[in-house]
């Protein structure tokens, strides 16, 4: 027995009214029961409602949060299912605690004044705004930006933009646009661009021993007894962020960070592959912070890619999301990449996009 139809990418469009509608009548029957004693089953049913309303509404965040973990989110779409989720996590919140005040002055506490009881109920008002807050930004992504429904999302908002001012050096190996994204492409004049327009942090070019790969266009960096590690940044800053890289780490022992928000070498964000784990990471004061981590079984060319837009953090590996975290939002800062171990690692591209 199929129990979705055709049309619904998942269960979360199925459930999600199901809090709005219960939620906001039972805030009206609250406020009616306040004028109205005579019709003692409006209070009643108020307080049903809200349960109901509240079970829902944890259905319905749990059903939408795995939605969103289950979709390949277009850069441009980021921010918008960040304030989605943000929103519902507020109204789910809000009305797990009143529901509970609710049902303990309704049951246990029914001798309380009226003057307090009044305020206490209209409170629930405060919850209809956060349901339409929530809403609002769910509708946007379907109509505005066609998520989940097949439909191809247009270029818009955080989009890289034609025309925006670029940086072009040996045959579009580097760009620069006016947002802050960048794009390094590796062919044979890679060095020189690693060299000149990327800070090292941590080690150099010339101790990494790079050697370019012709045949699959990439750049190989060898680790071993006297180098153990290596850095690069480019040194601008960017605050939302996605960035993609295509590395082959089947020769090489130790963990990779994609970097992003970096202030310095103790403080910045990163994505990190370790024996066959990948977090993501927060690095604070030269303190390490996890915000989620999982195994995953990959080997060969693989794409890594790390998202970073408000308080919420992911990471996929080969287009496939395996970590969602969430941490306070970190300042604006620069975008690179890390290694530390050895052996030898190649990489095919890097792909930074602001949001």
């Amino acid at each position: 027995m199929q129990l979705l139809p055709d049309w619904a990418p998942n269960i979360h469009p199925m459930i999600v009214h199901f809090p709005v509608v219960l939620l906001m009548i039972a805030v009206l029957f609250d406020i009616i029961g306040l004028f109205s004693t005579k019709f003692d089953w409006i209070k009643k049913s108020a307080l049903l409602l809200f349960f109901l309303g509240t079970i829902a509404a944890v259905i319905a965040f749990l059903t939408g949060r795995a939605a969103s973990d289950g979709l390949n989110i277009p850069i441009n779409a980021v921010n918008a299912v960040n304030d989605h989720a943000d929103w519902a996590e507020v109204t789910l919140w809000f009305f797990s605690i009143y529901t509970i005040i609710r049902l303990l002055i309704g049951y246990f506490f029914k001798s309380l004044k009226k003057v307090i009881v009044i305020p206490v109920v209209l409170i629930g008002l405060l919850g209809i705004y956060f349901l339409y807050q929530t809403g609002d930004h769910g509708a946007k992504l379907v109509f505005g930006y066609g998520l989940g429904t097949g439909n191809i999302i247009s270029e818009k908002d955080g989009s890289v933009k034609s025309e925006d001012k670029r940086e072009q050096i040996s045959d579009s190996t580097f760009t620069v646009s006016k947002n802050g994204s960048w794009n390094l492409t590796f062919n044979p004049d890679i060095e020189s661009i690693l060299s000149d327009k990327f800070k090292w942090v941590e080690g150099s070019l010339t101790e990494l021993n790079p050697m370019y790969d012709e045949s699959d266009g990439s750049l190989m960096f060898h680790l071993g007894k006297e180098v153990r590690r290596g850095a690069f940044i480019y040194d601008n800053s960017i605050k939302g962020v996605q960035v993609t890289a295509k590395i082959n780490i089947d020769d090489f022992s130790g963990e990779v960070e994609l970097i992003h928000h970096f202030k310095d070498k103790n403080n910045y964000d990163f994505l990190g592959i370790k024996n066959g784990v990948i977090s993501l990471v927060r690095k604070s004061n030269g303190e390490i912070e996890i915000f989620e981590n999982d195994k995953f079984k990959s080997s060969g060319w693989l794409e890594i890619r790390v998202v970073s837009g408000g308080s919420h953090f992911r990471g996929y590996l080969n287009n496939k999301m395996i970590v969602h975290g969430h941490g306070s939002e970190p300042n604006p800062g620069s975008v690179g990449m890390k290694f530390s171990g050895k052996g030898s690692i190649s990489i095919k591209m890097i792909k930074v996009e602001s949001l």
